[in-house]
C-alpha cells in the first residue's frame, strides 16, 4: 500500500510538472511551483526526486517517448519503405507544431549540460524508438528497398533533421512555414533513400 501511494505522489508530481517544464522551460521552471501545482509538500517531492534535474528527465523521457511513438508509427503503418519515411518526416512535423513546448523543451534539455549525468538512461528511451524503427526498417534494407545507410543516418533523416529545422522555425531563425518545409523534407527524405 505504502508503495502504490509513493508511485501515485511520482506520478501526480510528473503530471504537474510536464505542462510547466514543456510552457515556460527548466530554468524557468522552480520546485516551488511543481510542489504547488501537484499539490505535494517540498519534503515529499524530494523523497520522490533528489534534484530538479530528476524531475525534469521524467517528464523528458515521457515527452520523448510520445513524439517516437508519433514518428514510429507513423512510419511502420506503412507497407511501402518510400512512404514510410515519408510519413514519419511528416509526422515529426506534426508533433512539433501541435505540441511546440514539448518540441522545446526536449530541444533544451539535449543541449542543456545537465542531461548528460543521464546519459545511460536517456539510451532506453532512445533505443525504444529505434530499434522499433529498425525493425521495420531492416528487412526493406536486406531487400534493396532502402539503400544500406547507418542506424544513426536513418534516424536523423526521418527526424533528426525535422526536429532541428523546426526548432529554427520557432526560433524565428528560419523563414518556412511548418507545412511548407515538412512537405519539402518529406519529399527531400524520399528521394534521399530511393534505390537507384
Amino acid at each position: 500500500m505504502k508503495h502504490k501511494k509513493s508511485e501515485l505522489t511520482r506520478a501526480r508530481i510528473i503530471a504537474a510538472a510536464k505542462p510547466l517544464f514543456t510552457e515556460n522551460g527548466f530554468d524557468e521552471t522552480s520546485v516551488a511551483e511543481i510542489c504547488r501545482e501537484s499539490g505535494v509538500s517540498n519534503g515529499a517531492l524530494f523523497h520522490q526526486f533528489k534534484v530538479k534535474e530528476d524531475i525534469a528527465f521524467a517528464v523528458f523521457c515521457e515527452v520523448r517517448a510520445e513524439f517516437w511513438d508519433r514518428v514510429i508509427s507513423a512510419m511502420v503503418a506503412c507497407k511501402d519503405p518510400l512512404d514510410g519515411v515519408e510519413a514519419a518526416v511528416r509526422a515529426s512535423f506534426a508533433f512539433q507544431q501541435e505540441n511546440p513546448g514539448a518540441s522545446a523543451f526536449i530541444k533544451d534539455v539535449t543541449g542543456s549540460k545537465w542531461i548528460e549525468d543521464y546519459a545511460a538512461e536517456s539510451r532506453t528511451v532512445y533505443d525504444g524508438g529505434i530499434q522499433r524503427g529498425l525493425a521495420w526498417a531492416r528487412p526493406h534494407f536486406e531487400a534493396g528497398r532502402l539503400p544500406p545507410i547507418s542506424p544513426d543516418a536513418f534516424i536523423t533523416l526521418v527526424s533528426g533533421a525535422p526536429q532541428w529545422i523546426g526548432r529554427m522555425i520557432r526560433m524565428g531563425m528560419a523563414d518556412s512555414k511548418f507545412e511548407d518545409i515538412a512537405d519539402e523534407m518529406a519529399v527531400l527524405v524520399r528521394r534521399a533513400l530511393t534505390v537507384r
